[in-house]
């Protein structure tokens, strides 16, 4: 029996899926054309791809259309010809989180040093490509499936996040230690690098990309902050060995200097003596006083015991400067008395 005037609408779906579900990117409506004035709707809230007969494949935009689209058309159609409507929102965004099952290898550009990085985030998808949406996501798929749809694309944005991020944190100079807080612009990036893929391939546009966390090992901060941390310590020891090489042809100056240095940085300072090759080998033998036969230390300049000068050091003028022998009781240069005491 013919049925006048059948109208094919959105509300037919078998999922029962409401026009503002926000979850769902396409119902699918089949249905057998009773006439040839059989008409069909498409809400002001979606597109559809209608396809005819099993074969022939159209778009249409919101509005009321008849199923066969001139006379022509109509006189070709025979009883029982099924009409199957794919309407896809136009304005649905569907939330999809995502992280990186597999950490990224990545070598810090302040340190050289080779760390882990695994990330996760969230990011909404939209279809803005119906027909190039339906090609490539939807085919033969009876209903929208939220679960089996969020892992396709988590898992493709893990895929292609290692490339992406690495090439983005090479553009911007970033350090480890930067990424929490260019995590907004990194998140921007990603999506600006993902969206024309993700609407190429499958007529979907990523919006809102977000990065919600990094994920670094302790043992990678540590290994970097050590490698910091060296990194500045060589750069003072180049600067003390240049300020020792400009005093090189002022004997006290640089001594001075080294006793100072001694004071403000000891490891340094036995750095600086091992480097410029004046480090003093560990005397092994006991050093004993000339005068009253005791012991004192490689370090020591008088005799701890009488106040024997038992140093080897050259002995500088207090008056001019001029470096004197170790046993000197007056200065060579300005006559100036050097000793106070000479022992008991």
């Amino acid at each position: 029996m013919k049925i006048k005037n059948q109208v094919i609408k959105f509300e037919q779906n078998l999922c029962n899926a409401k026009v503002d579900d926000n979850e769902i990117l396409f119902v699918r409506v089949n249905d057998v054309v009773s006439g040839a004035d059989a008409r069909f709707e498409v809400p002001i809230t979606h597109d559809a791809i209608v396809i005819k007969g099993g074969g022939d494949m159209r778009y249409y935009k919101s509005g009321n259309y008849d199923v066969f689209s001139d006379k022509k058309e109509a006189k070709k159609w025979k009883k029982g010809m099924s009409v199957e409507i794919i309407y896809i929102p136009k304005d649905t965004r569907v939330l999809i989180k995502w992280g990186t099952p597999n950490r990224l290898r990545y070598r810090d550009e302040a340190s050289s040093k080779v760390i882990t990085v695994g990330a996760r985030g969230e990011f909404d998808v939209s279809v803005t490509n119906p027909e190039q949406f339906f090609r490539k996501v939807v085919g033969v798929k009876k209903e929208f499936n939220l679960m089996e749809f969020r892992k396709r694309f988590s898992e493709t944005v893990a895929t292609e996040f290692a490339d992406i991020f690495l090439r983005i944190i090479e553009e911007k100079h970033l350090t480890y230690d930067k990424f929490t807080a260019n995590k907004k612009a990194i998140g921007d990036s990603m999506g600006d690098a993902l969206s024309p893929m993700f609407e190429r391939d499958w007529g979907l546009s990523v919006l809102n990309f977000k990065i919600a966390d990094f994920d670094l090992l302790d043992e990678d901060m540590n290994a970097i902050e050590d490698a910091a941390a060296e990194q500045v310590r060589q750069e003072k020891l180049k600067e003390y060995l240049a300020e020792l090489e400009r005093l090189d042809d002022k004997q006290w100056e640089r001594d001075k200097y080294l006793r100072q240095l001694e004071l403000q940085d000891k490891a340094a300072y036995y750095e600086v003596l091992k480097v410029a090759g004046r480090e003093k080998p560990e005397n092994k033998e006991e050093l004993k006083c000339p005068n009253c036969g005791l012991t004192y230390k490689p370090t020591d300049k008088f005799c701890p015991h009488c106040g024997k000068y038992v140093s080897k050091d050259p002995i500088i003028c207090p008056d001019c400067g001029k470096s004197n022998e170790s046993g000197a009781m007056f200065c060579a240069n300005c006559g100036k008395k050097l000793m106070k005491s000479e022992g008991k």
